[in-house]
């Protein structure tokens, strides 16, 4: 039988925060270095990722990146209770704390893009299977948006090792990605491959 949902996010997170903010670092520029010499990031012309609360995979600077090479950015964007978008971002400087004290696009000239527009999204979670499963916060969001999200839209997950579970709960509405990146490995979730 899965584990709760409850226990297994509790479990993960409390591993996730105990790992050394130098370890934590170190662990998100490989993973970024990762990311950036994947063919998925780079042939896509419009990314959507997140701004990282402090106890995650540090994304500062694949968002910075992805204005430098000239691509369409997206951070999301809650819009009402459980129900999220993808907003443009077009200057770091412009982001301003949003819902639930995390950055997001300013409203003032907020442009707000479709979800078949995204080629590639970086998808935040609590704990992923090597299958695609994942478990996320609890509130639902990325699930629905992604449910709406075109299938062209790569799902990438990055996490720390310590977010790898054997087995997650998943429902009938959770969504899955499709490759994860750890600062030890790139998982094809499809293929099963780990290299």
């Amino acid at each position: 039988m899965p584990r709760d949902k409850d226990a297994l996010r509790k479990e993960i997170l409390k591993a996730r925060r105990s790992l050394p903010a130098e370890y934590r670092q170190r662990a998100s520029e490989a993973i970024m270095a990762r990311l950036l010499e994947c063919d998925a990031y780079r042939q896509a012309a419009a990314v959507m990722a997140y701004a990282s609360m402090a106890d995650e995979v540090q994304l500062q600077g694949l968002l910075e990146h992805s204005l430098q090479v000239g691509k369409l950015l997206a951070l999301p964007h809650v819009i009402s209770k459980g129900l999220m978008g993808a907003a443009r971002v077009k200057s770091l400087a412009a982001l301003t704390e949003g819902a639930y004290g995390i950055l997001t696009v300013a409203e003032e000239g907020r442009e707000m893009l479709p979800p078949g527009s995204l080629e590639l999204i970086v998808v935040p979670g609590v704990a992923f299977g090597c299958d695609g499963s994942r478990l996320g916060m609890g509130a639902g969001f990325y699930d629905r948006f992604l449910s709406e999200s075109e299938p062209q839209a790569l799902r990438i997950a990055l996490c720390f090792d310590c977010q790898l579970a054997e087995e997650i709960p998943m429902e009938v509405h959770d969504q899955r990605v499709e490759a994860i990146i750890t600062e030890t490995r790139f998982i094809d979730c499809r293929s099963g491959k780990v290299r």
